[in-house]
């Protein structure tokens, strides 16, 4: 990519991590620069960077716990075939907000993934059935 292109990029809300690499527009960026310099000898200079974009998540109305279990439904009946559950909670966990919540706490996820109580059962069941209801409608 060319310095000028490089440049218009920039100008127009863009972050260029390399030459050959552009993020998301119009996103919130983090970025950290650690520099060190050796002062004894000046010549050695060592940098790194590294940044963050966040992008926007998904948004349910469903609780916490409700998330919870249909991620667990959704493995137990292998529909989410990632080995390592962890994985998908943490996906889970950074990737969705509730209408309670803005940063659904990994350790809390995981708590209710694994500790299902009934309203929970039931409220996901009354769900999972208006989703059915609605998939009858949609075939006549």
């Amino acid at each position: 990519m060319s310095n000028q292109k490089n440049n218009d990029l920039l100008g127009q809300n863009c972050f260029l991590s390399n030459p050959n690499t552009v993020a998301i527009k119009k996103k919130k960026i983090d970025i950290n620069l650690n520099i060190s310099v050796d002062l004894a000898n000046q010549n050695r200079i060592a940098a790194s960077s590294t940044a963050h974009i966040q992008l926007n998540k998904v948004e349910t109305d469903m609780s916490v716990a409700q998330l919870a279990y249909l991620c667990r439904i959704f493995h137990d009946l292998g529909y989410i075939t990632n080995h390592n559950q962890t994985e998908v909670l943490k996906v889970a966990a950074h990737n969705f907000i509730t209408s309670n919540t803005q940063e659904i706490s990994f350790k809390s996820l995981k708590a209710k993934y694994y500790n299902i109580d009934q309203s929970t059962r039931d409220s996901l069941k009354k769900r999972l059935l208006e989703m059915l209801d609605y998939i009858d409608q949609k075939e006549t």
